[in-house]
């Protein structure tokens, strides 16, 4: 079903676009440095539109890239700072298990010592 709305719209979108070409057809003439051009004025609002969709592709492509570099960036450094957590429990874990081991074993000499 979502497909076929989806296709209804194109279908309107597309409609409006030949409509809008059959009524705008007379010449527009056209000044550029280099020269004049003339043409009919729904190619150059067609023009128009297409290179200012390429612009806002190439704009947001470049800012999406960005963030996608800072994100790897952030999550690089969350991996480095679990790591380094990890690390640091685990040297503790080690010397809290080695200073029980050290009690249990004073413990035990203790006992010995006094039977």
């Amino acid at each position: 079903m979502k497909n076929q709305w989806r296709m209804i719209v194109a279908l309107l979108i597309a409609l409006v676009v030949v409509i809008f070409a059959l009524l705008n057809t007379q010449k527009v003439e056209l000044n550029f440095l280099f020269g004049k051009f003339s043409l009919p004025l729904v190619l150059i609002l067609v023009v128009s539109l297409l290179l200012g969709a390429l612009v806002a592709v190439l704009v947001s492509t470049v800012t999406i890239v960005s963030l996608r570099r800072e994100l790897k960036k952030k999550n690089d450094n969350e991996e480095q700072i679990k790591k380094q957590l990890e690390d640091d429990y685990q040297k503790k874990l080690t010397e809290v298990r080695a200073k029980y081991q050290r009690k249990v074993n004073d413990n035990r000499t203790n006992d010995l010592n006094l039977k």
